[in-house]
C-alpha cells in the first residue's frame, strides 16, 4: 500500500513491493469455545476473574469495550448495558444482559468500583493486566483461546439460533449491511433482548 501511495505522489518512481518474494500473512483463524470448555467455566464460575470470561461470552464486547464499562453504564432494571468503541455503529450501543449472566453482572456491580470489572481496590483493570488474568483462567480450564474469540463465539450463537441479523449487527455494534437495512431497521431493546436470550 506504502509502495503504491509513493508511486503515486512521485516520491519512488519504482513499485519495490513487486519484487517481495515473502509467503502471504497467513489469514488468523478464530476457535469458538466448545460447549464443555463453556461448561467447564460455570463449573468453576466462583474462582477469580472466570465470571468476567463468561460475561465476554455472553455480551459480545471487544476488550476494551468490557474493561471500560462505567457501572454507571448498568442497567440492572432495565437489564442492559450502555458502551462500545471503534465505530459509529459500536458506540454507545445498548448490549442486553443475558439471564444467565444476570447474578454475576450484579455482583461485580454490587463492589462498588467505577468499572464493572476492577480490581478490589475499585481501579481499571488495564489491558495487559487482564491477559495475565485471562490466561490464568484459560489454563483452568486447559483450553487456548484469545479473548476476541468469546466475541466470535457470541456471534456464532447468535447465528446458529437463528437471530435476526439486523439483531446481531446492533448487539455485535456492527453496522448493518444494505441502505435500506440501516435506515428501515429499528430494533427495540425488548427485540435485542428477545435475540440475545435465543442463546442458551
Amino acid at each position: 500500500h506504502l509502495d503504491r501511495l509513493g508511486l503515486e505522489l512521485d516520491v519512488i518512481n519504482k513499485g519495490y513491493a513487486e519484487l517481495l518474494t515473502s509467503d502471504p500473512v497467513p489469514e488468523t483463524s478464530k476457535e469458538p469455545f466448545t460447549e464443555d470448555e463453556i461448561t467447564r467455566l460455570w463449573a468453576i464460575q466462583g474462582e477469580p476473574w472466570v465470571d468476567s470470561v463468561l460475561i465476554f461470552l455472553y455480551s459480545g464486547w471487544r476488550i476494551s469495550e468490557l474493561l471500560g464499562l462505567k457501572c454507571a453504564d448498568v442497567d440492572l432494571d432495565a437489564g442492559t448495558m450502555k458502551g462500545g468503541v471503534k465505530t459509529k455503529a459500536g458506540k454507545g450501543r445498548i448490549v442486553p444482559i443475558h439471564s444467565k449472566i444476570a447474578e454475576i453482572v450484579k455482583r461485580r456491580y454490587n463492589e462498588g468500583g467505577e468499572y464493572l470489572l476492577s480490581y478490589e481496590n475499585g481501579k481499571q483493570v488495564s489491558t495487559s493486566q487482564y491477559y495475565i488474568l485471562w490466561n490464568a483462567v484459560m489454563k483452568r480450564i486447559g483450553a487456548e483461546h484469545t479473548v476476541h474469540e468469546t466475541r466470535h463465539t457470541f456471534r456464532s450463537k447468535l447465528d446458529s439460533a437463528g437471530a435476526n441479523k439486523s439483531a446481531i449487527d446492533k448487539i455485535m455494534g456492527h453496522s448493518g449491511g444494505g441502505t435500506g437495512e440501516k435506515v428501515y431497521t429499528h430494533k427495540t431493546i425488548q427485540e435485542l433482548k428477545d435475540a440475545i436470550e435465543l442463546i442458551d
